[in-house]
């Protein structure tokens, strides 16, 4: 069986507003460490109140979809 990896976004607090960062991974371990990564590359420390959110299906926004999984 093909393993996939599925979408998770990652809420960034910032104020009254949050941030979603997409990033793909096989599972919520993977999702950190993809967090861990985007954070050193864009050089902001994840907050303590970071989340992780699952999509497993992905979803539409401003009518463009993010799909739910990536083959990996």
């Amino acid at each position: 069986m093909e393993s996939k990896k599925t979408l998770w976004m990652l809420d960034l607090p910032r104020g009254v507003w949050s941030s979603l960062i997409p990033l793909y991974a096989f599972d919520e371990e993977e999702a950190w460490c993809e967090a861990q990564r985007w954070a050193i590359r864009n050089e902001i420390p994840l907050p303590d109140s970071a989340a992780l959110v699952h999509f497993p299906h992905g979803f539409t926004v401003h009518h463009r979809t993010i799909p739910g999984t990536l083959k990996g």
